[in-house]
């Protein structure tokens, strides 16, 4: 549904939203990329490449797995829990992380530059890039670096170069636009890394296809264990876990696709991260869709607990199935998403990120409206030890 070329109308756009806002200097860079992709994506041997060192080196298939307690307590619908969190290093992000390194040894390029905001992309990264002799380099916001130290040294013991940023709001999209700024300017040599699909052609395109196999996964599995979910629910940031998991269950109208945005401390008028929600149409790191800006087109600031779904655009993917009304959105709190954490951990023995904490909140509520004959699918994109001191600040 995802892969590429599967995108409504012109190359790149869905709907109104995608496309390619970028200098004049990338745009060969870009269609380079594309063709490449393309041609990779059709090769029966690159794809085998892909699919062996997600099984053998990712730790693919995730298994679904369902809660008892957890759902027993909320008295509703089952909830049943997609596993990335299990995955052996940055959850979700080595599905992308892989197919792009692997590209950019295919296209010849020696090195992979890319941003993360939780840690997790930047793990990923730095991963799979020891593992196929890539140097990468890894910008990070100040922000966010502060927060997850023991992430920080699991990026530099894979040989990552992690820079920290301290421009605009040092969070992820600050580190997004330094991670841009050195690709342009090194684009002979480096591939760019998306942590997620968005940005200018044809990364939405690209990081979707690769991302798509958590949505594969998860429809077989629960065809196998005789599951019609009720609701897809995942928490969105980049977006890159969320168009995994939707991708399979887009042409099933039945299924309700439930995107959870970052509401930040209160909810109310407060710094939040909804732009799916709340935003409105602009131009943003390279692409039209949906951002957090004012009635001037300034970027406003984003606010979360999750340093992952703290970013002011989205994938134009998204935003298209968003403004067509199959995707809804929901809005869950810091100390929501920080409680669904704390009950997950204390019933089920799972402990996930704050990210997938925001996703389990609005199941939870979800689950509530149907009942136990129901079921209520989570995507939990990664795992919670880098959240640690943040949720136990105390400890």
């Amino acid at each position: 549904m995802t892969a590429a070329g599967a995108a409504r109308g012109r190359p790149g756009r869905y709907g109104r939203f995608g496309g390619q806002f970028v200098a004049p200097v990338l745009l060969p860079v870009l269609d380079r990329l594309e063709a490449a992709f393309d041609q990779a994506w059709a090769d029966p041997t690159f794809r085998r490449t892909f699919e062996d060192l997600l099984e053998r080196f990712v730790g693919r298939p995730t298994p679904v797995f369902e809660t008892v307690t957890l759902a027993s307590a909320n008295g509703g619908a089952r909830i049943i829990l997609k596993r990335d969190d299990l995955t052996f290093n940055g959850g979700n992000y080595a599905n992308s992380a892989l197919g792009q390194c692997l590209l950019a040894v295919r296209m010849g390029l020696g090195s992979v530059v890319t941003d993360t905001g939780s840690g997790q992309n930047g793990v990923a990264a730095a991963a799979v890039a020891a593992r196929l002799g890539l140097s990468c380099i890894i910008y990070m916001g100040s922000s966010d670096a502060a927060r997850h130290a023991a992430t920080i040294r699991k990026m530099r013991a894979f040989g990552a170069d992690l820079r920290i940023v301290e421009d605009a709001d040092r969070t992820l999209s600050a580190a997004t636009s330094a991670a841009i700024r050195h690709w342009m300017g090194n684009s002979a040599t480096t591939a760019y890394l998306a942590g997620a699909p968005i940005g200018a052609h044809p990364y939405p395109a690209m990081v979707s296809a690769f991302q798509a196999v958590i949505g594969r996964e998860t429809r077989l599995q629960l065809i196998e264990a005789g599951v019609l979910p009720r609701a897809i629910v995942s928490a969105v940031g980049g977006g890159s876990s969320t168009i995994g998991i939707f991708s399979a269950f887009v042409g099933d109208p039945q299924i309700r696709l439930v995107a959870v945005e970052a509401g930040g401390r209160s909810g109310g008028d407060a710094p939040h991260s909804a732009r799916l929600g709340k935003g409105r149409r602009g131009i943003f790191h390279g692409a039209e869709t949906l951002v957090l800006a004012d009635e001037h087109g300034q970027i406003l600031p984003t606010a979360s607990i999750a340093p992952g779904l703290a970013y002011p655009g989205s994938a134009p993917e998204i935003a298209d199935l968003v403004e067509r009304g199959r995707v809804e959105t929901v809005a869950v709190t810091d100390e929501e998403a920080r409680q669904a954490v704390l009950r997950l951990a204390k019933s089920e023995g799972i402990l996930v990120s704050l990210e997938a904490g925001h996703a389990v909140a609005a199941a939870e509520r979800i689950a509530r409206l149907y009942d136990r004959n129901d079921a209520v699918v989570v995507m939990v994109a990664s795992a919670g030890d880098k959240d640690l001191d943040v949720i136990w600040p105390e400890s």
